[in-house]
């Protein structure tokens, strides 16, 4: 910024991040740096800084998330663009959070969001696409359908990659399609719940894995993997596996004739927190307490990790901060400024008060 100019200091500011915008130095999505580190760093008042952020956001320059920071607009290609979503789920568990995350993205870019949901069923996520089709789109963010099962719909996003319709895949993707995506290093959060079970002396653990979706499957390689390595026998009679329609049914029914066994493990890694939560029902019709005498950790720190008196230890899923980031690479895609973006959340342990030392 200059410091000789007669103009006012909130003008110089403001011009400043202009240039730096212009420069590229500030990327289109990029976050400015907070009122208090400008105000120090050109030894000005916050007033000051505030006065040029509101003219800058006046000439629709950037944008504010409440809670998150100021935040560089799109190009003016962006407004009016129509960008779909396409989820397993929409009401459910994290993906209120995830679809919130993209939705305050997207209204921020003058974007229009189309939402749809496919239940996990194959039929409906062919359907869901073939519509899709049928309307004019300009990119799509979408979460595989069973993922871990054949992709009978392969020709769909074939037919969205020859319209040179972007497309990004959230949670898995399908490899055979080479996509850009965002995931959680999976296999590495199972690895690290059951370490954490490992060091706390548990040897007899169980497991219980969504099958049918490739996040389930490779949490389940890291379970087996953390076994393996510390020397402790992987048994298939304690591994229980589930597909989508049994999530209501099978968690429950799977503890309770895990308890019937001889020794009987005292420590168990969950899917995630919806089948925690089922688990520790079962566990509690049966009289066994959590954590005294029963360990539980799961995957995703849901609201549900803290619903219960039972505050589960689980693996954090970024929810809003993934749908932030989802959103801000497919206008990335649809501006030519990245072509097929890849991003692995690395995995982080919330530990809370569901599992003990024995």
């Amino acid at each position: 910024m200059e410091q000789n100019s007669t103009a006012p200091k909130y003008f110089r500011l403001k011009e400043y991040l202009k240039e730096q915008m212009k420069r590229g130095v500030i990327t289109p999505g990029g976050q400015l740096p907070s009122e208090n580190m400008l105000a120090d760093q050109f030894k000005i008042s916050r007033h000051t800084v505030r006065q040029a952020l509101s003219e800058l956001e006046n000439e629709g320059l950037i944008y504010r998330e409440q809670g998150r920071g100021t935040f560089c607009t799109y190009p003016t290609e962006a407004k009016g663009r129509t960008i779909a979503v396409v989820t397993t789920f929409i009401s459910e568990y994290i993906f209120p959070e995830v679809i919130r995350g993209i939705e305050e993205v997207l209204s921020a870019a003058g974007c229009l969001l189309l939402l749809a949901s496919t239940g996990n069923a194959k039929s409906k996520e062919a359907s869901c696409l073939e519509n899709l089709l049928q309307h004019k789109i300009d990119g799509l963010i979408i979460e595989p359908t069973q993922s871990a099962r054949e992709n009978v719909n392969l020709a769909y996003f074939r037919e969205l990659e020859q319209r040179n319709i972007p497309y990004l895949m959230l949670h898995a993707f399908y490899p055979e399609l080479d996509p850009a995506y965002i995931i959680m290093d999976d296999e590495k959060g199972g690895y690290l719940t059951t370490e954490h079970l490992i060091q706390l002396g548990h040897r007899n653990i169980a497991g219980i894995f969504k099958v049918d979706d490739q996040q389930g499957n490779k949490r389940r390689v890291g379970f087996g993997k953390a076994l393996k390595e510390s020397g402790i026998d992987v048994k298939s009679e304690l591994i229980g596996a589930y597909e989508t329609e049994e999530l209501y049914s099978y968690p429950y029914q799977f503890t309770r004739h895990l308890l019937g066994q001889k020794p009987r493990p005292a420590a168990m890694v969950c899917y995630n927190d919806q089948v925690a939560l089922m688990v520790l029902e079962a566990l509690r019709v049966e009289g066994i307490k959590v954590p005294e005498e029963f360990s539980l950790i799961s995957f995703d720190d849901s609201s549900l990790a803290v619903a219960s008196e039972v505050k589960l230890s689980s693996i954090k899923h970024p929810k809003t901060a993934m749908g932030r980031q989802a959103a801000r690479l497919i206008l990335d895609m649809i501006g030519n400024r990245v072509h097929k973006p890849r991003l692995i959340y690395p995995p982080e342990l919330i530990i809370r008060a569901s599992c003990s030392r024995i």
